[in-house]
């Protein structure tokens, strides 16, 4: 390169560091930074009130040791698989007919969307009201003849008011990806069904499923990992309760870290999330690199 194209490239170069920069401090300082504290905290007995002590491996052998961690993994287990599989078979079903082009489909799309831009505080306090003594849920089973439920002071309720309330939150966003997957097919292909006498049936799972696959695995990895994580329903309407019914892995997390101070063995139960997240998603790509070949 010349001195004359060096000269100008200089200028370039200084504008995207300039750019970049303050990209760069907040994944350093917000991401890493913490990520790093966390991994050197889990093997350490810290609390709030105290300074770290190296402990090497006692807080995971304590992890899985302990009754309340073993409760809240198989919590977190069954929350995980009875959010993500509703949402996305409802999604997908809603999905198909508001893919089709048409001006009442467009206005529909944005109406599913509401719940999924809500703030999910917002949310989770609509629903509180809503399982309430007096509220709509017990008012339609009266309708029905029902008595009224403790939906969330019940341990055996408690966890299926969490879901429905995940699956009517969610639902709208996978909605959209799956409608805009369905879109993004090609039209010959269907054409070419048509011709060959195949019903809505046979279309739906010979055709429409195989090439929406790639769309149906990217909406399932990030709804298991939404729900792996999930942390306010629990906190804003059961409060982990009753009887730890609710008590999800990240709820469980947070009342070491904070009420019982904690923090070395709610980083490490962090870290044994994270892990467990990451060979989920691994899981799941590794399908879809399965079925392209």
């Amino acid at each position: 390169m010349s001195v004359l194209g060096r000269a100008r490239a200089r200028p370039q170069a200084t504008a995207g560091v300039a750019l970049t920069l303050p990209v760069a401090v907040f994944f350093v300082v917000f991401w890493l930074v913490p990520f790093l504290a966390a991994i050197y905290l889990s093997f350490t007995d810290y609390e709030m009130a105290g300074t770290p002590n190296w402990i090497g491996l006692a807080n995971y052998e304590r992890m899985f040791a302990d009754p309340g961690f073993l409760n809240s993994a198989w919590i977190t287990v069954v929350y995980t698989v009875c959010t993500v599989v509703p949402t996305i078979v409802l999604a997908l079903l809603v999905a198909v007919p508001l893919s089709r082009p048409g001006r009442l489909n467009r206005w529909l799309r944005a109406l599913v969307m509401i719940p999924a831009v809500m703030p999910l505080a917002a949310t989770s306090m609509v629903w509180v009201i809503i399982y309430s003594d007096r509220g709509l849920a017990n008012t339609l089973l009266g309708l029905v003849g029902i008595d009224p439920q403790s939906w969330l002071t019940s341990s055996d309720l408690a966890i299926w008011a969490l879901v429905v309330m995940v699956v009517w939150k969610s639902m709208g966003l996978f909605v959209i990806i799956l409608t805009a997957g369905l879109q993004a097919l090609p039209g010959e292909v269907y054409e070419a069904a048509a011709i060959d006498g195949s019903g809505a049936v046979t279309t739906f799972t010979r055709i429409t499923l195989p090439l929406l696959r790639r769309t149906l695995l990217f909406v399932l990895v990030i709804s298991v990992a939404g729900s792996m994580q999930a942390f306010v329903p629990a906190f804003l309407l059961t409060g982990g309760g009753p009887a730890d019914a609710t008590q999800v892995l990240p709820y469980y997390i947070w009342a070491n870290a904070f009420p019982y101070e904690h923090m070395g063995y709610a980083a490490a139960m962090g870290m044994v999330l994270l892990v467990a997240m990451v060979i989920v998603s691994a899981l799941q790509f590794g399908f879809l690199k399965g079925g392209d070949e």
